[in-house]
C-alpha cells in the first residue's frame, strides 16, 4: 500500500476494488483496495466506510 493510499485510508475516503463492487438492493458496496474494510457508494466517486447495517 503507497503512503498516500494509507492516508486517505486513515482519512475515511476509499477506493473500491471495481470487480467485486455490488448493488445490495439500498447501496453500492464493496471492499477497499488498500485496506480490505468494508465500504459503500455515498455519492458519485465517494466511498466511505460501510455503516453497521450495511456491512
Amino acid at each position: 500500500m503507497s503512503v498516500i493510499a494509507s492516508i486517505n485510508c486513515l482519512r475515511g475516503s476509499h477506493e473500491p476494488l471495481r470487480r467485486d463492487v455490488e448493488w445490495n438492493g439500498k447501496c453500492y458496496v464493496g471492499a477497499c483496495r488498500h485496506c480490505g474494510k468494508p465500504i459503500e457508494r455515498k455519492s458519485h466517486r465517494k466511498w466511505r466506510e460501510a455503516s453497521v447495517e450495511t456491512a
